[in-house]
């Protein structure tokens, strides 16, 4: 954590004692926490004093952290907030039955992408079910790609300055230049695609639904060939599906 990088420090760091209960089993203690969010042990008491009275965290007979009882709210607060309409959730069940594929939902979290919804597949070898939750990657999903083509210029050029072109496999785009090329002709089309871009042996097509002035994207995640030798059956099918 840089100093001077947040307004209010203090909270910064009550946030990061907070995720790194969470991310951890419940295993640490508060001097494991001091060393992690980069503080003294005495700053993270004083945190975790005041976490622990509001509920956040909490301690087991060991003196190790856990995450208290405040959490589960803001668990099904944060659900709530992103589940999506059922009109946009049938066009997600349609595109599945059309087409047997895994499908997803994705949509706008602040600056990032996040998958709020999936159908698995039917077909005996399909795409493994996808985490909702699953973000970032938004150069090599074809649901980030179709998001990003859509935003309007100021919200496409902050999100790709903060984005790292992390190379997921030999076919990931790692050039803004190129990213900013394909998002072009995204735009143009309509949809986007995602070739082996996230994951070898996996192709994802993606178009936009246009809900209420709230853009989802809906994609089809296929093992790569089968989703060649069908592409345009599964075009026109995504296409219906998002069709206003």
């Amino acid at each position: 954590m840089t100093e001077g990088s947040f307004r209010i420090q203090s909270l910064a760091r009550g946030l990061a004692i907070v995720s790194e209960v969470a991310a951890s089993d419940g295993e640490l203690t508060a001097a494991e926490l001091s060393r992690r969010i980069g503080v003294s042990p005495q700053t993270a008491y004083h945190l975790l004093h005041t976490l622990r009275q509001v509920g956040y965290v909490e301690q087991d007979s060991s003196q190790r952290y856990r995450l208290g009882r405040a959490i589960p709210a803001l668990i099904d607060g944060y659900e709530r907030q992103l589940a999506p309409p059922e009109a946009v959730i049938r066009r997600l069940r349609k595109l599945r039955e059309v087409t047997g594929e895994t499908c997803s939902l994705s949509a706008w979290t602040g600056d990032d992408v996040v998958l709020i919804a999936q159908e698995p597949g039917e077909h005996s070898v399909r795409v493994a079910d996808i985490q909702v939750g699953q973000r970032g990657a938004l150069h090599a999903r074809a649901a980030g790609k179709i998001l990003l083509a859509r935003a309007d210029a100021e919200k496409r050029d902050r999100v790709l300055k903060e984005l790292n072109l992390k190379r997921f496999t030999e076919h990931t785009i790692t050039r803004r230049a190129k990213l900013e090329q394909e998002l072009a002709l995204v735009a143009e089309s309509g949809w986007a695609m995602d070739d082996e871009e996230f994951a070898r042996g996996v192709t994802c097509m993606s178009a936009c639904i246009d809900y209420k002035g709230t853009d989802f994207a809906l994609a089809i995640l296929a093992p790569t060939q089968r989703l060649k030798e069908n592409s345009d059956q599964y075009l026109a099918a995504l296409k219906d599906a998002a069709r206003p």
